[in-house]
């Protein structure tokens, strides 16, 4: 019957790839705050950052959440990293729209506003989402995601 209880190391081979664990909660205050706290305090300079917001917070999440989630799972992140990624998503998501309206002389006010404002206001929302997300983050509430 011992034979049974011997560890076999051919049936359940050692797992090589490191983990981070995330706060979810954390990281969900993290991604909403980010847009909404520089739209907060942007909102006396000609409402820019507010309409920004609003216009593309949502693509933000939408485009973010999994990006980060899968950088976070298996690497450290600063507020640095977090404005680099969000400018690399930005770029890697609105750059061929941009570049397709171009190329095919349509419209292209929209996609060109949104990829300018976009280039700025990514990096900026990434990096108070990581200021956020380095200050409330807890070891005790992290999870494997």
């Amino acid at each position: 019957m011992t034979e049974i209880t011997v560890s076999n190391k051919s049936f359940f081979p050692e797992a090589t790839a490191t983990r981070q664990l995330v706060d979810p909660t954390v990281f969900a205050l993290a991604m909403i705050g980010g847009p909404l706290i520089v739209g907060v305090l942007g909102a006396p300079l000609l409402l820019i950052p507010s309409f920004a917001a609003l216009l593309g917070g949502p693509i933000y999440l939408v485009a973010g959440v999994p990006v980060m989630l899968f950088y976070m799972s298996r690497n450290t992140v600063t507020p640095d990293t977090w404005a680099w990624l969000a400018f690399v998503t930005h770029i890697a998501l609105f750059a061929p729209i941009f570049l397709f309206t171009v190329l095919t002389k349509g419209n292209h006010d929209g996609a060109s506003l949104f990829f300018w404002f976009g280039a700025f206001f990514a990096p900026l929302w990434g990096a108070v989402s990581g200021a956020i997300y380095g200050k409330f983050e807890r070891d005790f509430y992290k999870q494997t995601i």
